[in-house]
């Protein structure tokens, strides 16, 4: 099956396979070193700014998220999902992008008094102002996007994204250390967003033409509209606990959780978030097919696990020697809370990429019915988790994580007609051996000096862990690691 950028032909030259492939190559490498770089900019500014600088910035981007839901109303999954898309559609789509994210401009200036109430903090009213421009720059962008997805080509894409947060980093570093405080991570995000966006038009052929036709969006408000409504929930659901901590225990604490939840998410984007991004595209040209679906499927899932596993076990095994290496000693609650996420990060690294099902299949209503109940759930968990402060909520969010596994999977599952138990048949040999290694890091971690410097024990024990996995995955999963070193061009 060949791929057709607009229609069902076969107009592009390379197969559906190697178009898959490639993209997973140029997204995984440009998730790579964005976050490489990311972390590395997380670093430095949290030796330049306060946990508490951190906290507030984080209250800022829950207000400014949620109206971020809103920022395509689902269509560019929508425009990636249809079959033949027409120049008519693709222009609507254009002007509502541009329309909704005026519209979320105006409506966080207007709400950034209420979000400073809510949290107590008068400085939040003024950076979420600021923050506010971002929707409207990244409004323009969000369709050369999309296409650019559609057609798998993430070569340039990696380009475009890589150079925007390298752009930001050097801005928000900079802004740091000129003694802007909490202001240099907000000017690290307008960089990032007038740079995306400035990138994308210049790498894009494709320009909107002066049309709207309301018919045409109707044709994908069904689908864009139950996806919209499940990022909604989901969304509560995933920063419900920013919203409580920062609401009842402080910035302070809210810091340390923020870091902690966003070290765990790193391995997330990075890998899953890669190979799904471009999996959705892939899976949309298989739609029909349910027995390829599941072989790639499960295919894409066994990869991610080879991956995401070994590094969720090690950032579980390794938080306090990581922790105090790069962030410093005032970071130190930070390391239970990493203790107590990795896990979660190992279920979610799998678990995310169903949504791709759904949305593949065109039943963004089932996503949406999972969301709202999943996500009640969720929150539920972290009202009965503040109670015990921040390792409290930590720990309900990985008993619920657990609680939903199996239903996670079961559901989007019955669209392709795809027993859990065989993607329980893939997963078993890179978990064991991920615990393999997690047993002898532990081993080894316990019989090293106590008195060795932070980073050279942290050294020893990622090198450990490596040879360790390594030698482990060959005994038990050859056959996979081979598939993924071919991917990477290592022949064995």
């Amino acid at each position: 099956m060949d791929l057709d950028v607009y229609g069902g032909g076969t107009k592009a030259v390379m197969s559906l396979n190697e178009s898959a492939i490639s993209g997973i190559k140029w997204s995984s490498l440009s998730h790579i070193v964005q976050q490489a770089i990311q972390l590395v900019t997380a670093v430095i500014l949290a030796r330049l700014l306060s946990p508490s600088d951190f906290g507030l910035m984080s209250m800022a981007i829950v207000v400014t998220g949620f109206i971020a839901l809103f920022k395509d109303l689902g269509t560019s999954a929508a425009v990636i999902q249809h079959k033949n898309l027409s120049e008519t559609l693709l222009s609507t789509a254009y002007w509502v992008h541009v329309v909704v994210g005026f519209l979320s401009t105006t409506l966080l200036i207007l709400i950034s008094a209420l979000a400073g109430s809510l949290y107590r903090e008068p400085g939040l009213v003024a950076l979420v102002r600021v923050l506010s421009v971002t929707f409207f720059i990244s409004g323009l962008g969000i369709l050369p996007q999309t296409l650019l997805e559609r057609e798998l080509a993430f070569q340039k894409l990696i380009k475009i994204e890589v150079s925007a947060i390298a752009f930001g980093s050097i801005v928000g570093i900079g802004s740091a250390l000129l003694g802007a405080g909490v202001w240099s991570l907000v000017y690290q995000s307008l960089a990032v967003a007038a740079a995306s966006t400035v990138f994308l038009w210049i790498s894009s052929s494709w320009r909107p033409r002066m049309v709207f036709q309301w018919s045409e969006m109707k044709s994908i408000c069904g689908y864009s509209l139950n996806l919209t409504g499940f990022n909604i929930f989901n969304y509560f659901a995933r920063n419900a606990d920013y919203i409580l901590i920062g609401r009842f225990l402080g910035t302070r604490d809210l810091g340390y959780y923020t870091l902690a939840y966003r070290l765990m998410l790193y391995p997330l984007q990075s890998i899953s978030g890669a190979i799904g991004r471009v999996m959705f595209p892939a899976y949309s040209q298989m739609q029909n097919d349910d027995a390829k679906f599941q072989r790639v499927f499960l295919n894409v899932a066994g990869s991610v696990a080879l991956i995401t596993f070994p590094m969720m076990l090690g950032l579980m095994a390794l938080s306090e020697p990581f922790v105090l290496t790069f962030f410093g000693p005032q970071w130190v609650p930070v390391t239970l809370l990493l203790m107590i996420l990795a896990p979660v990060g190992l279920i979610q690294s799998v678990g995310t990429t169903v949504g791709a099902i759904y949305q593949a299949k065109g039943r963004t209503d089932w996503m949406l019915r999972w969301g709202i109940g999943a996500g009640l759930l969720v929150m539920l968990a972290f009202v009965i988790g503040l109670r015990w402060g921040i390792v409290g909520v930590a720990i309900a969010y990985a008993l619920v994580s657990v609680i939903l596994t199996y239903p996670n999977f079961a559901i989007p599952f019955r669209l392709i007609n795809l027993p859990v138990r065989d993607l329980g048949a893939v997963l078993w040999r890179p978990f064991l051996s991920g615990l393999l290694m997690l047993a002898v890091v532990l081993a080894l971690k316990g019989a090293l000096p106590t008195d060795l410097p932070s980073g050279l024990a942290l050294g020893i024990l990622v090198l450990t862990g490596i040879v360790t996995y390594f030698s482990a995955g060959w005994m038990v999963d050859r056959n996979h690691m081979r598939q993924i070193l071919g991917m990477v061009g290592v022949r064995t």
